[in-house]
């Protein structure tokens, strides 16, 4: 299905062009954002953000990274269940987007030029949360290094979340998912005990990797559990001290594929084995206090401990026929990425009125230390013996960050303005050179001011325009400053990545002109915006050591990089139990040399009739994406020599779902997506990949979702 500028417009018009019914409709509820690190309405925040509900989450059976923020305008998911899962927005992708967990940054995925492939952002469970809120554009002035395309807020249950002033809460839920034969189960216990609420949190979920349309992947098995404690203890009027304990793993074994390249000669494959664990230990300590101090309001501050650890093991049983002979390869390795992070924080906010002005004020600030680490350890049975190998590709290094921010938001009369201001310091050393043959290894050094600003209008109580300025930030990666990786076991076109310790960091500047108008039953949003890299990563080719004969590669700090693209979203209250909504946008951009940004989208959106009259709810949903043809110079990742792109055709799917809750008690919800049965690619799954991908990335066919709580 081709989808013509004609086919999107009729798309727009159809949810736009409604019959406007004269009735009593109730209004849309007001949506809250923290965007900008206090509560604001998400009508008058001058920026986008995208705000998706946990519990519709739930009730669409979306227990996944992707299937949580596909439909999003702008941002773009990789990967599905079994596989890393990596988030793209605006353009930019991998660790150049923050994920931001309750004030805590995720670990970084990691992955062949950028494509975190490897390990993904998918580091906790999507299910269990309560909020998501997506931050399109730099966000450094907020959020720190990191945040140079954007930042992903996930807010977690809290107790009263689920009491609702009672002082005994339990369910119980389950999930199952037709794609991958996948289910889940869990339950929550809230309780209260005088001043102190308590939320207990479990799950486990089984089931296999997302097939394609042909299922035609090799099978990967999942297996998951997930736990966790929050306590919050009312102190007094003023002081709520909280804590929590989280722990997520999700291991996935394979035992199909192909033998990987050898020095010496190709062999085939016997047996193999592939296991490969995520787990994630998050401990906080905070306290939230309220009052009207001279200097404060509000504060919220924590003191946290995260260890992130991606473990894969493979045991692979490889031969090749010589002169009537069967030689025998065992090869058995193991490859670790341990990210620790020590940290604490604190956002203050306060409200002074000067004359007609109102300012909100928000100042805090971060200090961390992350601990890096990437061993690799391997041992090799054939006919020359055996040989055990301890390696570090990437020095061990530990990095040390601090950061301090401050924004004032001032009201007078219909006018909005916003100024922020962040400095960043950033230092990462290593006292292991040794582990990749270097006697010394120099600390990188960077630091970066981070501004922002924005200005909005409100010509009617219903309407506002604004324009908005942040700055994005990203210090050097520790595996491109400090890994030193070869490949000479490539066959033809054998080369290293070399480190680069004189790495810069990444910058950016994002500059976003929208209205906004909102009247209680129309809600219409749009935005232009337009993206300017500085310094930009990627790797560079230095040419052919004639020594060892290897082609030598770095990373290296280029500039030129632009995005830039538009957004728009339309809700309309029909009745008080039919909303009409629909959703597109596009994302273009090129780099200095004229290429196309890899992770850039094409035309895409959505619309969708959703029904809910408290009891029964029910929707139907087209997603829809234009051809896509506007692609980068392609390489592959083994040989580095350029091929062809892979393209995609445009494409149209049909989701439907219906639900019954049966008051507080229960209720059922049953989709099924892809309704009839499109045969089709997302070109976020595709882009930077060689043509012949493109059979193995098709989405999956028809299939069904069934989730089902009961609250004992």
């Amino acid at each position: 299905m081709k989808l013509s500028q004609v086919n999107v417009a009729v798309l727009t018009a159809l949810a736009t062009g409604l019959v406007h019914a004269e009735s009593d409709v109730s209004t849309f509820e007001e949506v809250v954002v923290t965007a900008n690190k206090y509560e604001e309405s998400l009508s008058e925040t001058a920026g986008s953000v995208s705000v998706i509900d946990g519990e519709e989450l739930r009730k669409r059976g979306s227990t996944e990274l992707y299937e949580a923020l596909k439909n999003e305008p702008g941002v773009s998911v990789t990967g599905s269940a079994g596989t890393a899962q990596n988030i793209t927005i605006r353009g930019m992708s991998g660790n150049r987007i923050s994920i931001v967990k309750d004030g805590i940054a995720t670990s970084d995925g990691y992955g062949a030029n950028d494509l975190n492939d490897v390990a993904g952002h998918n580091s906790f469970d999507i299910a269990a949360v309560k909020e998501i809120q997506v931050v399109k554009g730099a966000s450094s002035t907020s959020y720190g290094s990191g945040a140079l395309g954007g930042v992903v807020i996930v807010k977690s249950l809290l107790p009263e979340d689920l009491l609702k002033g009672e002082d005994f809460y339990v369910d119980g839920a389950a999930n199952y998912s037709d794609n991958s034969g996948r289910y889940r189960l869990s339950s929550n216990l809230a309780f209260s005990l005088g001043d102190t609420s308590s939320l207990v949190q479990a799950a486990y979920w089984n089931g296999e990797e997302t097939k394609s349309y042909d299922s035609n992947l090799w099978n990967r098995t999942i297996d998951g559990i997930s736990a966790a404690y929050t306590v919050q203890h009312y102190l007094n009027d003023e002081w709520i001290l909280k804590a929590k304990a989280d722990f997520y793993r999700e291991m996935m074994v394979r035992e199909e594929g192909i033998a990987p390249p050898q020095r010496d000669a190709r062999m085939e494959i016997d047996t193999f084995y592939e296991e490969k664990t995520t787990s994630t230990y998050l401990f906080w300590v905070g306290a939230e206090h309220e009052s009207q101090a001279l200097l404060l309001d509000t504060l919220d501050t924590k003191l946290y401990y995260r260890n992130t650890l991606f473990n894969e093991d493979n045991n692979k049983l490889m031969y090749r026929d010589s002169n009537g002979v069967r030689l025998l390869r065992r090869e058995i390795e193991n490859r670790q990425f341990n990210d620790q992070l020590i940290g604490w924080s604190a956002d203050l906010t306060k409200e002074v009125y000067q004359g007609d002005v109102k300012h909100t004020v928000v100042y805090g600030g971060k200090l961390e230390t992350t601990y890096h680490e990437r061993p690799v350890d391997e041992k090799l049975t054939d006919w020359h013996g055996v040989q055990v190998t301890e390696t570090n590709p990437f020095a061990p290094a530990r990095s040390y960050s601090i950061g301090a921010f401050i924004q004032d938001s001032m009201e007078i009369g219909r006018w909005r303005a916003m100024l922020g201001l962040r400095f960043d310091s950033y230092r990462l050393s290593s006292e292991d050179g040794e582990s990749i043959s270097m006697e010394d290894l120099p600390d990188n050094n960077s630091s970066e001011v981070s501004p922002s600003a924005s200005i909005a209008y409100q010509f009617t109580p219903s309407f506002s325009s604004y324009f908005s300025y942040k700055h994005g930030y990203r210090a050097p990666e520790y595996s491109k400053t400090y890994g030193l990786v070869s490949h000479d076991f490539v066959q033809g076109n054998a080369f290293v990545i070399l480190p680069n310790f004189d790495l810069e960091e990444e910058t950016s500047d994002s500059f976003e002109l929208g209205a906004k108008y909102d009247d209680g039953t129309l809600r219409v949003y749009g935005a232009v915006f337009y993206n300017v890299f500085t310094n930009f990563i990627d790797q560079k080719t230095l040419g052919k050591n004639s020594d060892t004969n290897l082609t030598e590669l770095t990373f290296a700090n280029l500039d030129g990089v632009r995005t830039y693209g538009g957004e728009a979203s339309v809700e309309y209250k029909l009745t008080n139990n039919i909303v009409a909504r629909t959703s597109v946008g596009v994302v273009d951009g090129k780099d200095n040399e004229g290429e196309y940004v890899r992770a850039i989208t094409p035309l895409e959106g959505n619309l969708a009739l959703d029904y809910d009259d408290g009891a029964f709810n029910g929707y139907v949903q087209l997603n829809w994406a234009d051809h896509m043809n506007r692609t980068t110079t392609c390489v592959d990742q083994q040989t580095k020599m350029e091929v062809d792109c892979a393209t995609t055709a445009g494409w149209g799917a049909v989701d439907v779902g219906a639900g019954y809750d049966f008051g507080n008690n229960a209720s059922i919800n049953v989709n099924v997506i892809n309704l009839f049965d499109r045969e089709y690619i997302r070109y976020q799954d595709i882009a930077g990949m060689e043509s012949l991908h493109e059979k193995w990335q098709t989405e999956s066919g028809r299939y069904f979702t069934v989730n089902a709580r009961y609250a004992f």
